[in-house]
């Protein structure tokens, strides 16, 4: 399922209106565009979709994902609805907004190592594959399995021994933990967590949503407010918001709340004649394993919070979370592009492979003569 969607004609002339050669873009960028339908809105974003165009994309027929083990809850062949994805940022703030209201404090962060599997607390958690039990704790435990590979299973309370063997969809491992709602799955292969949402892993696992590029912003620094995007020079960090639904509505107080994609790529276009200035880049990607970069803020900039986030000592209960993608390691320097206008366009996928794509028209002056100096 692929979608596109750019900025409209009043956007692009108001990120544009200091520079003629900008207007003379939003010409050649409109002219470029097919004609808008009814409903599409006027944002930098994603355009309207009906209901209809939901449903009738969601029953596309599609070749079902192979796979290579069941759920851990019952029905084992059946999906079930997950509430965290691979990869997103787990976040606890010890303080509160301490600059440009971004989440600056403290922070208890790190990548979520696996998916979380919404179930209702007490409900039986069964291993995905056969092996012996390596690691008990008092709400986790660990299974071996054959060729490296391993399963942990958190918000349990185990009834199992280490140096137990235990049957896939056979043996209690245990039941999951009051007000817990949900069971949380690592997979490892070789000691490193690897994504259970990635093709041959869990299954069955279909998945129509689209994620969505919600916006893109240019900052001075990691924790600054945003810059105009007519007027940018220097370095500067490119940041995208970007989310997705979950595969399957999630109950309970989780419904409704974002998780992250997959992938973030993004490209550079010359306006007005779409020259390519920076070919398709690969900003993230834990399609199948986590950043080989440990530290959370490798890939997320500050403003990013998981779901319902915990600052100082109050938990914000239904917030849902923020996920703004860095688009480069490094702040980006516009001294790569000529003076000019240009696009950038970002693109979010999931595992299933959907995508969509959003547009920011920016404007490089680098020269003296365009500062005032």
């Amino acid at each position: 399922m692929t979608t596109t969607s750019h900025s409209s004609l009043g956007a692009l002339r108001r990120h544009c209106i200091t520079a003629v050669a900008c207007l003379a873009a939003v010409a050649a960028f409109v002219a470029r565009e097919p004609a808008a339908p009814a409903h599409r809105v006027a944002t930098t974003v994603n355009a309207s979709v009906s209901n209809a165009d939901v449903l009738a994309r969601a029953a596309a027929p599609k070749a079902p994902r192979t796979f290579s083990y069941g759920w851990p809850v019952r029905p084992f062949d059946r999906q079930h609805p997950v509430r965290g994805s691979f990869a997103d940022p787990r976040s606890i703030f010890l303080g509160a907004p301490t600059r440009h209201g971004l989440l600056t404090s403290a922070c208890a962060c790190s990548y979520h190592q696996g998916i979380d599997i919404s179930a209702p607390d007490g409900t039986p958690v069964y291993p995905v594959r056969s092996g012996t039990v390596r690691i008990v704790t008092s709400e986790w435990v660990e299974v071996d399995s054959n060729a490296g590979s391993a399963f942990q299973y958190w918000h349990i309370a185990p009834l199992v021994r280490v140096g137990d063997h235990v049957e896939e969809r056979r043996t209690v491992l245990g039941h999951i933990l009051k007000a817990s709602n949900h069971v949380h799955l690592t997979q490892l292969q070789d000691g490193r967590a690897v994504n259970p949402l990635a093709a041959g892993n869990i299954g069955p696992y279909a998945d129509a949503t689209t994620p969505h590029v919600n916006r893109i912003e240019f900052r001075a620094s990691d924790a600054a407010s945003p810059l105009l995007p007519e007027f940018l020079h220097g370095r500067v960090e490119l940041v995208a918001d970007a989310s997705d639904e979950p595969a399957i509505p999630v109950p309970g107080r989780w419904n409704g709340l974002p998780v992250t994609p997959a992938k973030i790529t993004f490209r550079v276009e010359h306006l007005p004649d779409h020259r390519v200035a920076i070919a398709e880049t690969v900003a993230a990607d834990v399609t199948r394993s986590l950043p080989a970069t440990p530290d959370m803020w490798h890939t997320y900039a500050r403003g990013t919070h998981m779901n319902m986030v915990k600052m100082g000592s109050h938990r914000y209960w239904f917030q849902p979370g923020v996920y703004l993608f860095k688009l480069t390691p490094a702040p980006f320097d516009t001294h790569r592009l000529p003076d000019g206008a240009y696009a950038l366009i970002v693109t979010a996928s999931d595992t299933a492979g959907n995508h969509s794509s959003s547009t920011q028209i920016f404007s490089v002056h680098n020269r003296a003569s365009w500062l005032g100096a």
